[in-house]
């Protein structure tokens, strides 16, 4: 109590009791968070990395256990080199509050673009239809159709992958509790096929004897030779550093629930023991995938080896909950992007943010999910129709439908390219943040709680995450000037000629993406000749933007 109230005073100070209320109101607890480190990444991308990262390193067994082991290491480092980053506050905003702590304007605007126009409703796109490609994958293992039987299947498929994704958009989005409720048992249920396929996979090692079947020398007859990776196995091995550090993607969303953490400042802590957990599973996946079959590390090798036993309805089980798995990275995400949004709006930095600025709630953040919803239909609506009217069916033909038809197929394949770019331009704005990080060591210019272990694990992440990043950002662009030989591009069907330029092009349409909505920011010329606007920092210490007048 302060020294000048009388001892018989009544009088109310209203801000302890607002700090009170939202204190009160705080719903993820330390384990909670980590939960939702462990359930943003893990999805169904996992249990197909081994068999891409066999054949980028050639089937060398020894180098494929490399590429895993020295990834693991990067990504420890990263997330010990986050903890000096998030020492700097950033409310909600996340991973997008780092690179606007630590870099140049230009780079925080193209990140909360890219973000939010970009990387929210691709991955509510994408996400809800992996979840439908396994709930289709288990039908099939348990012998039943998969599909409608018409020719626009991809409709009705589009159709409820639309109600998944506003599932998790009002009732994880809105409400942090929900989300929370939603994670613990989602992240139960993916728990179950990540112990059958571990066990399974060294069960099957042992009962075929597969030492036979290991190589150590990488096999040159394996490669691909018209791809990048098929130029060297220690150029796959790079590539295979990307492809896994992009199973990772989605830890950073936890970071993105700050108001709703009872110890906020324990976030980072959230953030380095799942994503060491997450590792750990990782790991023993990929060696039980790898050791089940040397020579392949697929996932069909378990659905083959089930039937030779009668029981594909394991199988099927185990596609049933990898489906229901991949809806955590869709909570996660949802947690997330409806407060982000809310904290740009009351930045002044999403387009009419003016008229809505003072109907924000954190706690409850109405306005960013509507302005979440909107984007994610709108994307969702003109993909879907681009996809399944459109594109080619690539290697899903004949799989997820009817006999004849191919309007699914050609919706996988399209989110497979829409997808392609996300997690690199995720990853590359998060080295980007290391390293002005790492350079304000020198400058001070950002005041931050520093670690002793901060510098080395700094550059041992900006080395391994970066150059993996870059590698895997310049291969599209090496791939289509290697189209250029003729005895390449002889070897190359239609397909894969139009899925290489179409790679080129949507990176195209993601930097104009980046670009153009800043226009509608209020430190944007159009807008600085029209209104007049007052910029403050508010009680969290965060920018805030007002209409004036």
């Amino acid at each position: 109590m302060n020294s000048n109230r009388s001892e018989n005073s009544y009088s109310i100070d209203f801000n302890e009791v607002k700090q009170s209320v939202n204190v009160g109101k705080k719903k993820i607890s330390f384990i909670s968070a980590i939960l939702i480190v462990i359930g943003s990444c893990i999805g169904s991308g996992i249990f197909l990395k081994s068999s891409s990262i066999l054949s980028n390193t050639w089937y060398s067994l020894p180098l494929s256990i490399t590429t895993w082991v020295v990834s693991a290491i990067a990504v420890i480092a990263m997330s010990l080199a986050l903890i000096e980053i998030t020492s700097v506050k950033s409310n909600n905003l996340g991973m997008i509050g780092w690179v606007k702590n630590f870099n140049k304007k230009f780079v925080y605007k193209a990140c909360k673009n890219f973000m939010f126009f970009i990387y929210t409703p691709l991955s509510f796109f994408f996400m809800p239809l992996y979840v439908l490609n396994s709930f289709q994958d288990a039908l099939t293992a348990f012998g039943a159709s998969n599909n409608f039987g018409t020719s626009v299947d991809f409709l009705i498929w589009s159709f409820i992958a639309i109600l998944i994704s506003a599932w998790f958009i009002f009732s994880s989005g809105l409400n942090a509790k929900t989300g929370n409720i939603q994670n613990w048992i989602i992240t139960s249920i993916k728990f179950f096929p990540i112990v059958i396929i571990i066990v399974l996979g060294f069960y099957i090692a042992i009962a075929n004897n597969i030492g036979n079947d290991i190589v150590v020398t990488p096999d040159s007859s394996q490669k691909d030779p018209t791809s990048f990776a098929g130029i060297s196995p220690v150029v796959g091995m790079f590539i295979s550093f990307g492809a896994i550090f992009f199973a990772y993607d989605g830890f950073y969303f936890s970071n993105g629930v700050m108001t709703e953490m009872e110890t906020p400042k324990k976030a980072s802590f959230a953030l380095i023991i799942g994503l060491s957990i997450t590792t750990i599973i990782y790991l023993l996946i990929a060696i039980a995938m790898t050791f089940s079959n040397p020579k392949s590390g697929s996932l069909n090798d378990f659905s083959k080896f089930l039937q030779t036993k009668n029981a594909s309805w394991v199988f099927g089980i185990v596609n049933l909950m990898v489906s229901i798995g991949i809806c955590g990275i869709i909570n996660g995400l949802s947690m997330w992007a409806t407060r982000f949004a809310e904290d740009l709006i009351k930045s002044g930095e999403l387009v009419l943010f003016y008229k809505y600025s003072n109907k924000l709630n954190p706690h409850r953040p109405i306005v960013g999910s509507i302005y979440t919803a909107i984007i994610a239909l709108i994307m969702f609506v003109i993909f879907a129709l681009i996809g399944g009217l459109a594109y080619t069916p690539g290697g899903y033909v004949d799989g997820y439908d009817a006999a004849g038809y191919n309007s699914m197929a050609k919706l996988l394949n399209f989110a497979d390219l829409m997808g392609n770019w996300t997690s690199i331009l995720v990853f590359a704005f998060i080295v980007a943040a290391i390293f002005s990080c790492l350079m304000n060591r020198k400058t001070n210019r950002i005041k931050v709680v520093k670690y002793k272990y901060f510098v080395p694990v700094a550059i041992t992440s900006i080395l391994i995450v970066g150059f993996g990043t870059a590698i895997q950002f310049a291969s599209p662009f090496i791939d289509v000037i290697m189209m250029a030989v003729p005895s390449i591009r002889a070897q190359l069907t239609q397909e894969d000629i139009i899925g290489r330029i179409m790679l080129i092009v949507v990176l195209v349409v993601f930097i104009i993406a980046m670009i153009v909505p800043s226009v509608f920011d209020y430190d944007s010329k159009f807008l600085q000749t029209k209104f007049k606007f007052n910029v403050f920092k508010n009680e969290d210490g965060l920018d805030q933007v007002d209409l004036i007048g």
